[in-house]
């Protein structure tokens, strides 16, 4: 487990993996000593966000591909002001 986070398995995909809770693997990694990579989205990965986001990628698939809930994604867009799509693709009105 400390060697998959390690090498840039986020903590929601290894809860997966070893079948347990986030916090959980959240847990062990503490216990092992291990520092946890920052929870916030960098700059730069807001900007990533924002760009394949305006390309038509959904939220799920960034946060998957960033390590990060589609929430957060979410949040970070609004607070860049991006007009956001309804669940269906469609932008807002």
């Amino acid at each position: 487990m400390v060697s998959d986070y390690s090498g840039g398995i986020p903590i929601h995909e290894l809860a997966t993996k070893y079948g347990v809770h986030r916090v959980t693997i959240s847990e062990h990694l503490d216990r092992a000593g291990v520092s946890k990579r920052p929870r916030s989205m960098s700059e730069a990965q807001i900007d990533e966000a924002v760009q394949d986001y305006a390309a038509g990628q959904s939220l799920e698939k960034i946060g998957t591909r960033l390590g990060f809930d589609s929430t957060t994604v979410l949040k970070e867009l609004r607070l860049r002001g991006v007009q956001t799509r309804d669940t269906h693709g469609r932008e807002r009105r």
